[in-house]
């Protein structure tokens, strides 16, 4: 076994980024001459980018999840994840690639002759594998991200490429571009969509006190998310949350006006509150929710890494916490570790009914092994999106504290109504 740092960095990654750094492939941002000469000469050599496709073939990998989850320990280890990143971009890239680490939270990868879906798919190897790397440090599966960025360079301009600053400048202006135009289809779509709330029931006390609010997005509404539901930039996502919660805020006032006091709980993407851009504009949404919402409103959290550390959950919800009343964490069927998730606000784990799929008998074990695994403390258990009776009932056997979909009730215009099942 290869010795390590007192971080938990491998110290291998030490002597590996030290012959690194002769390679061709790697940009140096504090020479400016030999920068300039091997983009240039990276854009004379490969089609994609001499004939202005290189959109897409660019590709970041952010350590912003990282330095936040390691805080003031961050400048001692820096250096040792960038040298690991850098051995592990050199094994995945070809030799037509070039690479080059802009700042401390921020790798930019250049594909030559690869096609968008190849830059895609080597991006996220190469994350993969440096967050398999750092996870022994205890950083998570999520301490690195990707995020592929729609970046041209025309044929007869590369004063884009010509200096660090400028292709950085050029990068991040890019992505802006990209966020703005994924924003701009669900603006124009959001008449299209529209909000509804789903009773949840309390299965040990028969009693309807809670509703899930949901934004009903028609089938054939394009808003530019790919196979995954995805979007390129995450900005379809952070934008349908800040909707939702708008329009959350607002069913809570107007329930509150007619003295309905169920709790509310309001779904957020974990990238939208994990990214620091888009956790910026959620905020701004949370500042104006009614005061009401800090003892009435739950935040869940959706598609939760199951190995995300304490740490990181509790610098998120730090900026939250004053808004809201408490919050869920969605996770997979996997997830068995809510008690190792304790003093960060989790008040439920939950699993959607919608990834469960077809309820065979192993599901149904799944589901039991889940809600069993998962009684740590006062955590309660959450099923949502039950889509028959049968699957509302398997999560009622299987113990989970509360239940919700079409097995359960159908979704309503309104929220607020208290009532007995």
């Amino acid at each position: 076994m290869s010795e390590t740092y007192e971080s938990g960095i491998p110290r291998e990654t030490k002597r590996t980024g030290f012959l690194q750094s002769f390679d061709r492939q790697k940009l140096d941002p504090g020479d400016i001459a030999d920068f300039t000469s091997k983009v240039l000469s990276f854009v004379r050599e490969n089609r994609v980018a001499a004939d202005a496709l290189i959109a897409g073939n660019v590709q970041m990998l952010g350590f912003e999840a990282l330095k936040a989850r390691f805080g003031d320990s961050w400048e001692g280890i820096k250096d040792k994840v960038h040298l690991l990143t850098e051995g592990v971009i050199k094994r995945h890239i070809s030799s037509s690639d070039v690479f080059l680490l802009m700042n401390d939270e921020k790798f930019v990868v250049l594909f030559g002759k690869a096609t968008r879906e190849k830059a895609d798919a080597t991006a996220r190897k190469i994350a993969q594998e440096v967050n398999s790397k750092l996870s022994g440090a205890g950083a998570g599966m999520d301490a690195v991200s990707v995020r592929p960025v729609v970046f041209e360079v025309p044929r007869d301009d590369t004063s884009a490429l010509k200096s660090p600053a400028t292709l950085e400048k050029s990068v991040e202006e890019a992505q802006r571009d990209a966020e703005r135009a994924e924003e701009a289809r669900v603006e124009a779509a959001k008449d299209r969509m529209v909000m509804r709330f789903w009773p949840v029931a309390n299965v040990r006390k028969r009693l309807v006190s809670c509703y899930h609010a949901d934004l009903h997005v028609p089938e054939d509404l394009d808003l530019g998310q790919g196979e995954d539901g995805a979007s390129g930039t995450g900005a379809v996502e952070a934008a349908l949350d800040r909707m939702v919660l708008t329009h959350a805020s607002r069913a809570l006032t107007e329930a509150a006006g007619r003295k309905m006091r169920a709790l509310l709980i309001v779904p957020v993407h974990f990238e939208t509150v994990a990214a620091k851009s888009f956790r910026s504009a959620y905020l701004d949404v949370c500042k104006l929710l009614p005061r009401i919402a800090e003892q009435r409103m739950m935040l869940m959290v959706r598609d939760l890494p199951d190995d995300v550390p304490q740490g990181r959950l509790h610098t998120i919800f730090t900026y939250l916490s004053p808004y809201f009343s408490g919050f869920v964490g969605d996770f997979s069927l996997s997830f068995r570790r809510a008690d190792k998730l304790g003093g960060v606000g989790l008040v439920a784990v939950a699993v959607d009914g919608a990834k469960v799929g077809a309820l065979t008998p192993k599901a149904a074990k799944e589901l039991k092994e889940f809600s069993v695994g998962n009684r740590a403390g006062k955590m309660r258990r959450y099923f949502y999106g039950a889509a028959t009776f049968d699957a509302a009932t398997a999560a009622r056997r299987a113990q989970f504290d509360y239940v919700q979909g079409l097995g359960v009730a159908p979704s309503m215009p309104i929220h607020g109504k208290v009532f007995n099942i």
